[in-house]
C-alpha cells in the first residue's frame, strides 16, 4: 500500500510545485503554502520510497522465481527516484526560497518516475490492465499444454499418507 502514497506525493510535488511557480492562490490557500507542501511533500516522497522499495524486493524475492527485465526496470527507476530527491532536497537546502528552473523540471521528472514505476508495478502484477503483456502464459497454450485436471486426478489416485498420533509419542 505504501505505493499509493509515493504516488499522491508525487502528484502532490509537482502540483505544488506548478502552483508555486504561477503564484497561484486556490480558494484561501495562497502562493505562501505552496513552497512548504512541495518541499514537505518531496520529503515524504523520499522518507517512503526507500521502505516501498525494500518491500518491493522482499514481495518479489516471495513470490517470483528469477528477476524478470520488468522487476530490474522498476529497481533502476526507484533507485534513481531515491537518488534524484536526495539531490534535490539537498539542493533545496541550500538554494534560495525560490525553486530554480532545473530543480523544478526535476520535481516533475520524478512524477514521470513514479508513473513509470506505476506502469511496470501494474504490468507484473495486473497484467490485462496495462500496457504491455505479462510474462504469463496460460497452460493451454504452452507445447505440449498442460491440463491440471490430469495432474490433479494423478495426485488423488495416489494412496493418502495417514498418520498415527498415538504412536509419535513412541518414538
Amino acid at each position: 500500500m505504501l505505493v499509493h502514497s509515493v504516488i499522491g506525493l508525487a502528484v502532490l510535488a509537482a502540483g505544488a510545485f506548478a502552483l508555486e511557480t504561477l503564484g497561484t492562490t486556490v480558494g484561501r490557500l495562497g502562493p505562501e503554502l505552496w513552497p512548504y507542501l512541495g518541499r514537505a511533500s518531496l520529503l515524504g516522497l523520499l522518507l517512503l520510497s526507500v521502505p516501498t522499495i525494500i518491500t518491493g524486493i522482499a514481495d518479489r524475492d516471495h513470490m517470483y522465481a528469477n528477476w524478470h527485465r520488468s522487476h530490474r526496470a522498476k529497481l533502476i527507476l526507484s533507485l534513481l527516484l531515491v537518488t534524484a530527491l536526495a539531490g534535490q532536497l539537498v539542493a533545496m537546502l541550500v538554494a534560495s526560497n525560490r525553486l530554480s528552473a532545473w530543480l523544478g523540471a526535476g520535481v516533475v521528472a520524478n512524477l514521470v518516475i513514479v508513473l513509470a514505476l506505476a506502469a511496470y508495478g501494474l504490468r507484473i502484477t495486473l497484467g490485462r490492465q496495462s500496457f504491455a503483456p505479462t510474462s504469463y502464459l496460460p497452460d493451454m497454450k504452452r507445447k505440449p499444454p498442460v491440463d491440471i485436471l490430469e495432474t490433479v486426478a494423478a495426485a488423488a489416485a495416489a494412496e493418502p499418507a495417514l498418520i498415527d498420533p498415538s504412536e509419535e509419542d513412541a518414538a
